[in-house]
């Protein structure tokens, strides 16, 4: 008996362990950190950009290149590929009857894409559907709502029907309003969810912002929530008929609500009624540091909706040699973990190795797939506090005049002392989740003072403390900077402050902080203003 006891309990442990080692096999739940949004084919640009070598190329060599591009992606630690397979109401990268348009490569000019795909049946979408979840990525399709590029082609549908063209600047855009815009678009989703076995879709609304003329956007949100609703029940349709978990839906959107309320993007609805699971802050074509993550994030409280607020390489209009490093994207994401980020998506990635695509521009080629190493380091919020960070608060659309694609927020702030008013100062607000008090933490403070003269100097205030005299440094340069430097700037007189070179406590907040600069001594032989322009933050990490 004590023997029949012994095998039994034996055979018990036995098949616990057997259990537990299955358990151990299953995948784990997929935690998105990082999301790539590949516009076009900018996640393979060290070959595809060229559509006559690609025509040469038979399907096997083709094949190769997406895994290679794929598995660059995996080994930087992106979780989720995403890649635009739809713009200006065409299809790319697959054939589609809805949409009635060459799918080739936009900048291929011969049939070779074609080709492939009539001689071997390729098409690329599912091909790169397959190597993704081979490598345990999502892969995500990313339609572009209503992308207006100039000078590039648009499908038949828009061309057909110039009575629903917005008036927008760029290329032919077209009105969310009528009714058969959508339902358009609707059977272009249902096509190709029925064609490509996708992990979801992005829906990419800021490509270019505007679904209804001017000013609409607020009266017409239930015409774009009658959309969104009926694009989540065509994912779960597919999730039920292939018994598949819930597929992903996505969208990209402005940066403060107030332009998203402006355009007709009702977030709270969208994330209330469960039908998105991610949404992407993200200015038109700039890292923001001061996005107000945490206004999203309260918008998915109570849901499983996350929030992945999005890093440009281009800091800002006007700076086309600027691209962000490593120590950039580390700030944005200190500001944005800090704030309740599930992780980032970058977008526009490929400025990174501009020569490699064939751009006039001084970007180095050599950084595909180097520059992707960067989005592996950006995943662990513990890991980003123990390295340098550099914070770069520059007005993201830098003409006094101008305004953000959005048509609302003109999003240039800066300081300008204007000498002709009896109050000479001026305040800019930045956002740093840094914590100064910690002992191996050095932090400096720069902007550039244009149009200063000699004979005047500045009073720097840091959240209502005026920065003293020795911890201050002013160094005059006549030269000013030109366009291999930044944005091209005027002589200038470089303000440096090292914020930990005096016994008392570091003015900087764990937030949002606030500089205000006083122009004093003023020459009042002068006109113009002084500009304060390109705040950046520092923090550097000692031992």
């Amino acid at each position: 008996m004590k023997i029949l006891q012994l095998i039994i309990i034996g055979l018990a442990a036995f098949m616990g362990s057997c259990k537990t080692a299955q358990k151990d096999l299953e995948p784990a739940k997929h935690e998105r950190r990082i999301l790539y949004n590949s516009d076009a084919a900018n996640a393979f640009s060290e070959f595809w950009s060229d559509g006559a070598t690609l025509s040469k190329m038979d399907g096997t060599a083709v094949r190769a290149i997406v895994r290679r591009g794929i598995d660059e992606l995996a080994q930087a630690g992106v979780d989720s590929l995403v890649m635009v397979v739809s713009d200006r109401f065409r299809t790319t990268w697959g054939p589609s009857k809805v949409l009635e348009s060459e799918w080739r490569h936009p900048r291929a000019q011969d049939d070779g894409y074609n080709s492939l795909r009539d001689e071997e049946k390729l098409d690329f979408r599912q091909l790169m559907a397959e190597l993704c979840q081979q490598r345990g990525m999502e892969f995500l399709g990313c339609i572009r709502m209503n992308d207006r590029h100039s000078g590039h082609p648009v499908g038949p549908f828009i061309q057909e029907n110039p009575q629903w063209h917005l008036k927008l600047t760029g290329g032919p855009a077209i009105d969310f309003t009528p009714e058969p815009v959508r339902a358009k678009l609707l059977a272009y989703i249902e096509e190709l969810l029925a064609t490509v076995k996708l992990d979801g879709l992005e829906l990419d609304y800021m490509r270019w912002c505007h679904m209804f003329p001017p000013g609409q956007g607020a009266k017409n949100a239930h015409l774009l929530n009658d959309f969104m609703q009926k694009t989540r029940a065509l994912l779960d349709a597919v999730a039920q008929r292939e018994s598949r978990k819930r597929l992903v839906l996505g969208v990209r959107v402005p940066q403060t609500l107030k332009e998203c309320d402006y355009l007709g993007f009702d977030l709270a609805n969208w994330i209330k009624e469960g039908l998105v699971d991610f949404v992407v802050p993200s200015d038109f074509f700039y890292t923001d540091l001061n996005t107000r993550v945490e206004e999203y994030v309260e918008l998915t409280e109570g849901t499983e909706c996350k929030i992945y607020p999005a890093i440009h390489p281009i800091t800002h209009l006007g700076d086309d040699v600027g691209i962000n490093n490593l120590s950039h994207y580390r700030a944005a994401a200190q500001n944005f973990f800090a704030k309740g980020a599930a992780g980032i998506e970058a977008y526009n990635y490929q400025y990174h190795w501009g020569r490699r695509i064939g751009r006039n521009t001084p970007w180095s080629g050599y950084m595909w797939p180097a520059a992707l190493g960067y989005l592996r380091h950006l995943r662990d919020p513990q890991d980003i506090s123990t390295h340098d960070r550099h914070y770069r608060f520059y007005p993201l659309w830098g003409i006094e005049e101008g305004i953000a694609p959005t048509g609302i927020d003109v999003k240039n702030d800066w300081i300008k002392l204007d000498r002709g008013k009896t109050d000479t100062s001026g305040t800019q607000l930045f956002r740093l989740a840094e914590d100064l008090r910690k002992p191996k933490v050095w932090a400096t403070l720069q902007f550039k003072a244009v149009g200063l003269k000699e004979d005047e100097s500045l009073e720097v205030t840091l959240n209502g403390s005026v920065v003293p005299d020795n911890q201050t440094t002013r160094r005059f340069d006549a030269d000013g900077q030109n366009q291999w430097e930044g944005r091209v700037l005027h002589p200038f007189y470089l303000y440096m402050i090292d914020l930990n070179g005096s016994p008392q406590k570091p003015p900087f907040i764990n937030g949002d902080n606030e500089l205000t600069v006083r122009l004093i001594n003023k020459n009042d032989q002068m006109q113009e203003k002084v500009i304060i322009e390109e705040l950046e933050v520092y923090i550097y990490l000692r031992g």
